[in-house]
């Protein structure tokens, strides 16, 4: 791939700028006080170098001998999203004795730097790694690092996409950071956004046409297939390679992955995934490509010509059917297409994930949308029962156990554990976290902060209670993670459930296809029951007592510790094995 932005060669630093439609481009050093001319060259780019620059030193862009921006591949912005571009050499973590972890392997926690502690920076993330090995996590999903306007945000308003978010840190935070990591047998993907850009500090569009006009939820979309695409296209496959090569990320989860649009005949989803797997295979380790697509369609994971090779994708049917029958709520939009069965509908997720695949409206994104599950396998859908958008695109923010009841909670903890699909938690769910995971930002330019003000009111227009100001600092404070409430010995009883859950998993006990490919799902109108050849998982979605037949199994874990092997607690589970 071609390296952009700055670059070292020998004693020289090299510059390399997409802008084919600009007269001039010149390299700004010194806060103005040093200047260079770069050359066109045919394929639109301008290169050039200069003796060679020490890390640290800031640089801007001019472009047509008017105005002074920072460089979309910056691989660093210390004074935000309007500063300098910064020189960087980051150090690539220790990948000598790391082989990653295989998709059907993964057990996922998706964690949001900024909340995930007081501190909100890797550093500290990094001292709750162990805790996260122990509690058997071995892939950790980190939600967008990619710097944005502000000092917190979730991520998706990013617009440097090669850059780390300087108020989390700087890169040799980050080595630490997946050292300790892989160290702790745990892979760190990498939530990218190539769907769009942020709304603040976005100067790619004054170098070339990076975005088209699209009909999306954010307005423009990524420019992979119109006029002077290619070094758009560079600029996207670029970023698999640094994040991965030059860093050394284990994978990605691909946001809003339907977003993405291109008409090529080479597809730019399937050469991103291309891309990826081949640098796996050159550094002997698994690399995971996961989209979060959101319309249940095989081609995703298919490796079949037209397919996009990812090796998993986001299935929300699992947790909305959950959702939909121990919390209705018929205005949750995400929820109505689960109504009026959704408990039937937890039994068809159970069996092939896809609930939703093409037969029935989904209302969230308004169309027939999905396919029959044909040749999907059971690594190839990730399901959950929340991630951040079921818990901060609701009006309070509030997660599963504070909307339903620790009871429901741990029912459906154990029902996701069941499911012979790859799992993953959101940060805290594993001991009861009931702090809110709200919507926040911190943008700088007043009419977009009162813009966003007005469609958060608009979006809640028919509700009685009022979003919280998703620019006031506190919603971003009250989002935090409450670590002391591991104190409390209730929290440190689910995080125990947790704990046998992930290890069950692990063991292949319960989850998996079991021997001889077992994996039977019975039900009635209220309770499911799973055998997969070693154990059997009953689960009451009723609120009386339900009676079983007496077995030979032994109870291995429990959501409410009045249960039997003959008798299951009203919205409750029991987990049984072989003796």
């Amino acid at each position: 791939m071609v390296k952009l932005g700055h670059y070292y060669e020998g004693d020289k630093s090299c510059f390399r700028i997409y802008a084919p439609r600009k007269k001039t481009v010149e390299v700004e050093l010194n806060n103005g006080k040093t200047k260079f001319s770069l050359t066109l060259n045919d394929d639109g780019y301008w290169t050039g170098s200069c003796n060679k620059l020490h890390e640290g030193s800031l640089y801007w862009i001019i472009l047509d001998g008017e105005r002074s921006y920072p460089d979309p591949a910056s691989k660093y912005q210390p004074f935000g999203v309007h500063g300098g571009s910064m020189i960087v050499n980051p150090e690539k973590c220790d990948l000598s004795n790391w082989h990653g972890v295989k998709m059907e392997d993964a057990i996922i926690y998706e964690l949001h730097i900024g909340t995930f502690t007081k501190e909100g920076t890797l550093k500290a993330a990094e001292n709750k790694l162990k805790y996260l090995s122990d509690l058997g996590i071995n892939v950790v999903e980190l939600m967008p690092i990619a710097e944005f306007p502000g000092n917190y945000d979730w991520g998706y308003d990013g617009v440097f996409l090669y850059t780390l978010e300087s108020s989390y840190g700087n890169y040799k935070d980050l080595k630490s950071f997946l050292d300790t990591a892989h160290n702790l047998g745990i892979a760190v993907i990498n939530d990218v956004v190539y769907n769009h850009f942020g709304p603040e500090g976005n100067y790619a569009g004054f170098y070339a046409p990076y975005t088209k006009d699209a009909d999306t939820p954010w307005g423009s979309a990524i420019n992979f297939d119109a006029s002077d695409c290619s070094g758009v296209r560079d600029f996207y496959l670029g970023n698999i390679e640094w994040w991965l090569r030059n860093i050394g990320f284990d994978g990605f989860r691909l946001d809003a992955w339907a977003m993405v649009q291109d008409c090529s005949k080479s597809r730019i989803q399937r050469e991103i995934c291309d891309l990826a797997h081949q640098i796996g295979k050159e550094e002997d380790r698994s690399i995971l490509m996961i989209a979060e697509h959101l319309r249940n369609d095989r081609l995703v994971t298919s490796s079949c010509e037209n397919g996009d090779d990812c090796d998993s994708q986001w299935v929300d049917d699992f947790g909305l059917a959950i959702r939909a029958t121990l919390a209705p709520d018929t205005e949750d939009r995400l929820l109505k297409s689960f109504y009026p069965t959704p408990f039937k509908d937890i039994v068809t997720a159970f069996k092939q994930a896809y609930v939703l695949d093409g037969t029935r409206f989904n209302y969230a994104i308004e169309d027939y949308s999905g396919t029959k599950p044909e040749g999907v396998e059971p690594q190839q859908c990730v399901v959950y029962i929340q991630d951040h958008d079921m818990i901060g695109n609701r009006i309070l923010g509030d997660r599963f156990i504070k909307t339903a009841g620790k009871d429901k909670a741990l029912l459906a903890t154990v029902a996701l554990f069941a499911s012979k699909n790859v799992p993953m938690l959101f940060m805290g769910e594993e001991y009861g976290e009931d702090n809110p995971f709200l919507f926040f930002e911190s943008f700088s330019d007043p009419w977009l902060i009162e813009a966003v003000r007005e469609g958060r009111k608009k979006e809640w227009q028919f509700s009685k209670i009022e979003p919280r100001d998703s620019h006031d600092v506190e919603t971003f404070n009250d989002s935090r993670l409450d670590w002391e409430k591991l104190d409390n010995e209730e929290n440190q009883n689910i995080l125990k459930l947790y704990r046998k859950l992930i290890e069950l998993k692990k063991q292949h006990m319960i989850g998996c296809a079991g021997e001889n490919g077992l994996y039977q799902v019975d039900n009635d109108e209220s309770t499911i029951t799973i055998s997969n050849g070693r154990s059997i998982v009953r689960l009451n979605f009723s609120n009386g007592v339900k009676t079983f037949p007496e077995n030979d199994y032994d109870i291995v874990a429990t959501s409410n510790c009045c249960n039997t092997k003959t008798e299951i607690q009203p919205f409750s589970a029991v987990v049984l094995a072989c003796k």
